[in-house]
């Protein structure tokens, strides 16, 4: 979104710049102009006044002499001026650099016409046409300005101009050549009237092309007295014809004060049309310098308006950017906080088993019905679709715990009745050898009701023994041991006289079996199980201690992770680990808020530490029970049984 405000800003940028640049040149070439044209006035002038007064020189006048060397000296200031001028242009015009130097070459003819003129050596026509080719130099400048001008309308302004110049130049040949009109030769004739004629057909061009004040200064010139005294003498010159035509000589002779008149009179009119091209060349120039403020001018306000657009469209792509951005923030929140807390919170209270009304629990995300929208909707759907499967999953979950909880109930049932079937058997038996054999299916029994007790657990339910009154620690312990497979090797050290509430026995009892099932099943035949207990600050302690082989970090730090926190029963939780001991003893600790930890012992086996809170602890005997009888129905048989194991690895039954 960015881009395009960039790129208008870089394009609006651009082109202020350019047009200012453009102005700035413009207002370059006015002030070069201007600082030309005086210079170039006085060159045509200096030039003109050196050539009249050499072609007298030239023709032996004596009037010609004196004042020559103060015209070339005022021809070479001109020069200098100008050529100084024209280096400043050719720095600013590499097109111009080309034409310059070629005037310097014909500049640098000077010294050798001065000195032929000097000698009267050289022929009048060639002083006029080689005067005639440096002042055309101003000429042709004029031609490259007008080229070079900033606009159309200046250029034209500026051709016009050179009209002027032209018969101002052509009039300045002719009064040259009209100097020597009594010896002039048919040669000489010749260019006296095609200079006439260029003068009246410049003049006459300028006259149909010049406007308003200078069109007005123009008919004032020619309609002047001194353009009147020109006018007749050329015609009178021009009837009279060359020397050698046979023309009258009377005709021909003109007294020196009606010549002095007539150059008087020339010189007058050259200069009046010198000033008037002066006057159009600085029109031209003013109307170039006001073109150039104001381009320079509309170029900074475009430039600035333009900037300004950028400026305020760039703020209109940041608001929208920032508002887009923010949608997508909450978006981004609301979707965290569906993924994060509301699914997973579903999912506790799914597991927890409760019934969750699918509607209710769906938080829909509003943003509208734009692409941000769209994404928000697909969201929705995806999250629909995942508390759906979650429902379907938990009720599933709880079909198959159901199944689980019925099954093992109907086995519990069957081995109860079963050991109480064995308990009166061996109440009348008085043979030791059966009574022996009577022991040992009464063990197996108990073993076999545990393993029901798990499926209980694990599908959710609760095991059916109960105890009313609280149970003495010491007969806790001695039950697990009876409910153990080896629990001959199991040695219960003397424990503190304490009592146990009932409501935790029958899974506590579970949970010490299973510990010591676990200790007895990872250990050698020869070595024995210790079994010991104090009392603590938060409740009392049981210490189960083996010397089997025992767990790197790795895993102890794998199976304490999962009694602390015991994870969700499934199906697939059965099917890639079909040792479920410590599921078993996780959910039973975790029911009753028991603290059971594995470490490694002094042994090199394994520590476990089986916290028991206060809360559960009590020192009150009336009414206690004795958990053992209540366990085994019976005494603790004194054959030992097949041993039953957690598998491979400490993951239990």
């Amino acid at each position: 979104m960015l881009v395009p405000s960039f790129t208008l800003l870089a394009v609006g940028v651009g082109a202020a710049a350019y047009l200012v640049a453009a102005g700035r040149d413009a207002q370059q070439w006015a002030e070069l102009a201007a600082s030309t044209t005086g210079p170039a006035v006085q060159m045509v002038q200096a030039f003109q006044e050196e050539r009249r007064l050499s072609v007298l020189h030239i023709a032996g006048e004596p009037t010609g002499g004196g004042s020559l060397i103060a015209a070339r000296q005022r021809s070479d200031d001109a020069l200098g001026e100008v050529k100084t001028k024209g280096q400043h242009a050719a720095r600013m015009r590499e097109d111009f650099a080309t034409d310059i130097a070629g005037y310097d070459k014909l500049y640098a003819l000077l010294p050798d016409l001065r000195a032929q003129i000097d000698s009267r050596q050289l022929p009048v026509l060639t002083a006029v046409a080689t005067f005639g080719s440096i002042i055309d130099v101003i000429v042709s400048a004029s031609v490259l300005a007008a080229r070079a001008a900033p606009s159309s309308e200046v250029s034209i302004e500026l051709f016009k101009g050179i009209a002027v110049l032209r018969a101002s130049e052509a009039l300045s040949r002719a009064n040259a050549v009209a100097t020597v009109a009594d010896t002039m030769t048919g040669e000489q004739f010749i260019e006296f009237s095609g200079e006439v004629g260029e003068q009246r057909s410049e003049a006459a061009f300028a006259t149909a092309i010049l406007q308003d004040q200078q069109l007005g200064k123009l008919q004032a010139i020619v309609a002047g007295a001194a353009w009147g005294l020109l006018t007749r003498h050329y015609q009178e010159t021009l009837l009279a014809g060359p020397a050698e035509s046979g023309g009258r000589a009377g005709t021909r002779s003109t007294p020196s004060t009606v010549r002095a008149e007539v150059q008087a009179a020339a010189v007058e009119v050259g200069a009046e049309l010198t000033v008037l091209w002066e006057d159009q060349t600085r029109r031209a120039q003013a109307i170039a310098v006001h073109d150039a403020d104001r381009t320079a001018r509309d170029s900074l306000l475009g430039g600035l308006a333009v900037l300004a657009a950028a400026v305020l469209g760039f703020l209109a792509v940041v608001l929208v950017a920032n508002r887009l951005i923010g949608r997508m923030r909450q978006l981004r929140a609301q979707t965290l906080a569906l993924s994060d807390e509301h699914l997973p919170e579903a999912m506790r209270r799914l597991e927890a088993g409760e019934r969750l009304d699918i509607d209710a629990e769906l938080h829909r995300l509003q943003f509208g019905t734009d692409e941000i929208g769209q994404v928000a909707d697909a969201f929705n759907r995806a999250h629909g679709a995942a508390v759906t499967a979650a429902v379907a999953e938990a009720k599933l979950r709880a079909g198959v715990n159901t199944v689980f909880v019925n099954m093992a109930q109907r086995s519990q049932s069957l081995v109860q009745h079963q050991l109480e079937l064995l308990d009166q058997a061996e109440q009348s038996e008085q043979d030791p050898a059966r009574l022996d054999l009577l022991f040992r299916l009464d063990h197996l029994a108990t073993r076999a009701r545990r393993n029901a007790e798990n499926l209980i657990i694990l599908g959710g339910g609760q095991p059916g023994r109960r105890w009313r009154n609280p149970v003495p620690l010491t007969d806790i312990a001695q039950g697990s041991v009876a409910e153990s497979s080896d629990y001959r090797r199991i040695t219960v050290h003397r424990l503190p006289q304490i009592y146990v509430v009932g409501a935790v026995v029958a899974d506590l009892i579970h949970v010490l079996a299973e510990l010591m099932d676990n200790a007895t099943a990872f250990s050698r035949r020869q070595t024995q199980v210790e079994v010991t207990g104090r009392i603590v600050g938060n409740g009392a302690v049981l210490e189960i201690i083996d010397q089997g082989s025992g767990m790197n970090d790795g895993e102890l730090t794998a199976r304490n992770a999962l009694l602390g926190e015991p994870a969700s029963f499934s199906l697939e939780t059965l099917a890639e680990n079909g040792r479920l001991g410590l599921f078993v003893i996780a959910s039973l600790a975790a029911r009753h808020q028991i603290s059971v930890r594995l470490k490694e012992s002094a042994y090199g086996g394994v520590h476990a530490l089986v916290l028991i809170p206060s809360r559960y602890l009590t020192n009150e005997q009336d009414g206690a029970e004795t958990a053992r009888h209540a366990v085994t129905a019976g005494p603790v048989p004194a054959v030992a049984a097949a041993p039953s194991s957690f598998g491979e690895g400490r993951n239990g039954q």
